[in-house]
């Protein structure tokens, strides 16, 4: 009936979609909006209709990481914290000094949310907004009562459709959570398969690959929970979790051996079996996926006769390794997939045992489990003053422009002045560069909605078509928010010319008003940002950097430890890359804010850059040996040369780091030769030796192909550390 090619594309877009919406986001969204507007018109109650529809949209806009009954609480509260924003701007809105404190209340109170992550944010921005639409007469208490019944009707219907699933599929939002990270595992190990010589194929590796250690991190809060449905098992999903972690870090570490395969002249003699191992790889990470998130036993089976099938095939490619003796380069990269790939079924493996364990466990009855394992369904409110995510400066900062903004708004009597303050929440960020980027994308983006939305009300089209347009225009302006800011925002000045439209007859004024307004508060914004309390990114990019070297100092170290203790891909290695991942994560957003600063040397920014690229390289380096440890025993000849360097590699990372911090070059002179010989020069001399010793064909076996591996692992991360050293004393000569 339907073409199979077109049946396939469809599968694998709506599995993306589930674990990683998009379009699908973006309509769920869209119709938090439109709903409430097409119902309110044809009340013909179209003010009511907008206040339920901005409520709507924005709580829509939250990306839960939670548990349903922790949505719900939080959308409670948050809806409490809205209506109350509502019941503010109606009944205070005529006395000017109170409208301005409320302003940098809520203000303050949305910038001190952040900390309880997006939801905090999301829930403190709708506040700010609702309270501005509320501000315009009239301000009876009838009116606030409509309006607070509105926000409330808006945050129901955003309710039900967040908590659809909660009756039929409680457990959803966790086994999915959990099951994610195999998933985009999977899909990197597709991709890694399908891949020939593609353009920006680097870049989206990388993507995939930030995708991933994001999936890991966001699946944390519900390993923490302690209710009595997931207590006999919690445990062995987080071993499911890190199984998925070590699955793919493995992956990634293929990809190393696999660009040197595909560049091969012979490629056609092996890469198809390699892709195919890779496929079946993929195919049982997504087995996987299928066991916890629709619990169907059967997947238990399939994935046995994966992993069965992997093994057979893994002595096959052995095979095959054997009959290219003579080609140095391909006997390496295929053990060195060879062994990655034992690795990876191992994984699967250990996946394969944990649900079996888990399938049984869910059987037992839960009756008896301990009074004191409960959940905590919000974060403790002492988050909110530990100002991680958001400095005090910043918040006070936010207070006192928003508030000069609604006194311009009201002393002036600007019409749709309220986007003085709006825009002065969205532009203005804790840091200058930033808050420049965002200001000019503002213009922009309102100066292009305003002609094109203003075209709309030319000719006097019904309400019908003005719902169709603002359904379109939300859709592109979600679509579009991730990818072009200027673009996201061309398309809500539209949407909102078509929504104003709706509720009431308008002219072209609305639009010129509203790039007035916008104008002001993208001035205000860059002016506080530039005056009050700035904060300069290259004050502190030199100890951001310093904490990311530390992050990978430590992770270096724990692989030495469990090097020496034999433990191979131990849980406390996943620890340290999450930290070493983090703190790259930092210094790229330090990076990009360097960048966007006004009066920074252009050299500077360019070592700043290098730095952070080499200190990535030098996080993901580490986890492909990580991927290695289980085959370094202590009777291996690596094992005592790994050991030396990783002791080594630990002392220049000291040195780099004082000098970083100290502005001083008291780094010792890092040998720019690497720790071990080229591994083509090493395998020839070795097999030479070899074939003279034994007078017979020429031959490689496992325990230099291994050998050779894991030099060539430690050069690359003697490579990295050289070229940061260079890079850190370049700075310091500035």
């Amino acid at each position: 009936m339907f073409n199979p090619d077109l049946r396939n594309t469809l599968k694998v877009f709506a599995r993306k979609e589930f674990f990683n919406p998009d379009v699908l986001y973006a309509i769920i969204v869209t119709l938090g909006l439109v709903v409430p507007l097409a119902v309110g018109h044809y009340l013909n109650e179209p003010l009511l209709g907008g206040f339920a529809a901005v409520t709507g949209q924005n709580l829509l806009v939250i990306k839960f990481q939670h548990t349903y009954p922790q949505r719900a609480l939080i959308l409670i509260i948050g809806l409490l914290f809205i209506t109350a924003a509502v019941l503010a701007g109606t009944l205070l809105g005529a006395y000017f000094g109170l409208a301005i404190i409320i302003m940098a209340l809520i203000a303050g109170i949305s910038s001190l949310l952040k900390e309880f992550g997006s939801f905090g944010q999301v829930i403190g921005f709708c506040a700010v907004i609702i309270f501005l639409l509320a501000l315009p007469p009239p301000h009876s208490l009838d009116i606030g009562i409509d309006r607070y019944v509105a926000v409330w009707l808006g945050g129901l219907w955003a309710a039900f459709i967040t908590l659809f699933f909660w009756f039929f599929l409680p457990d959803l939002p966790y086994y999915t959570s959990i099951a994610r990270p195999w998933e985009l595992s999977s899909n990197l190990a597709v991709f890694l398969a399908s891949a020939n010589v593609r353009k920006n194929y680097a870049e989206r590796v990388q993507e995939k690959e930030i995708n991933l250690r994001q999936a890991i991190n966001d699946v944390l809060p519900y390993l923490r929970l302690h209710h009595v449905r997931y207590f006999f098992i919690r445990r062995d999903l987080l071993k499911v979790v890190r199984a998925s972690s070590r699955f793919g870090v493995t992956i990634m570490a293929m990809n190393h051996a696999l660009e040197h395969l595909r560049e091969h002249p012979k490629k056609h003699l092996f890469m198809p079996a390699v892709q195919e191992r890779l496929f079946l790889a993929a195919a049982g990470a997504k087995i996987i996926v299928n066991a916890l998130v629709l619990a169907r036993p059967q997947e238990l089976d399939k994935l046995k006769e994966i992993i069965i099938q992997l093994k057979t095939s893994t002595e096959q490619l052995q095979i095959l390794t054997d009959s290219n003796q003579k080609d140095f380069t391909i006997q390496v990269d295929l053990h060195r997939f060879i062994t990655l790939l034992d690795s990876a079924t191992h994984y699967l493996e250990d996946a394969h045992y944990l649900l079996t364990r888990i399938r049984q466990k869910k059987q037992l009855p839960t009756t008896q489990v301990a009074a004191q394992n409960k959940t905590r369904l919000l974060p403790p409110l002492r988050a909110l003053f530990q100002f991680k995510n958001v400095p005090l400066k910043h918040t006070l900062r936010l207070m006192l422009v928003t508030s000069v903004g609604v006194a311009l708004y009201l002393g002036f009597q600007i019409p749709r002045g309220y986007w003085i303050p709006l825009t002065v929440m969205v532009v203005l960020q804790p840091d200058f560069g930033t808050t420049q980027q965002k200001a000019m994308q503002r213009v922009l983006g309102t100066f292009l909605g305003g002609i094109l939305g203003t075209l709309l009300i030319i000719h006097p089209f019904p309400p019908v078509i003005f719902i169709l347009a603002i359904t379109t225009f939300s859709f592109l302006f979600l679509y579009f928010q991730q990818r072009n800011y200027a673009v996201s925002v061309t398309f809500l000045t539209m949407m909102l010319v078509a929504m104003f439209e709706v509720s009431g007859p308008i002219d072209w004024h609305l639009a010129a008003y509203r790039l007035f307004a916008t104008v002001l508060g993208v001035i205000l914004s860059v002016t506080a940002a530039f005056l009050l309390w700035p904060d300069w990114e290259r004050t502190k990019v030199r100890f951001v950097m310093a904490r990311g070297l530390r992050a990978n100092f430590n992770l270096l170290q724990q692989l030495h430890h469990e090097l020496l203790s034999q433990t191979g891909f131990h849980a406390r290695i996943i620890a340290d890359r999450r930290k070493a991942e983090g703190a790259n994560i930092e210094i790229a957003e330090s990076v990009k804010r360097l960048q966007l600063e006004p009066g920074t040397k252009k050299q500077k920014q360019e070592i700043a850059q290098n730095l952070a690229f080499y200190n990535v390289r030098l996080s993901r380096e580490l986890l492909s040996l990580a991927a290695l440890l289980p085959q370094i025993k202590v009777d291996s000849p690596t094992y005592a040369e790994t050991d030396t360097y990783l002791r080594q590699a630990a002392d220049q990372l000291e040195e780099i780091m004082t000098a970083l911090i100290t502005e001083k070059n008291v780094a010792g002179n890092i040998p720019q030769d690497l720790p071990f010989p080229a591994y083509k020069f090493n395998l020839e001399l070795k097999t030479g030796l070899v074939s003279t010793a034994k007078n017979i064909n020429l031959h490689l076996d496992t325990e230099i192909l291994q050998t050779e591996i894991v030099h060539e692992q430690l050069n690359k991360i003697a490579d990295a550390i050289f070229n940061m050293n260079q890079l850190v004393f370049n700075l310091n000569q500035l």
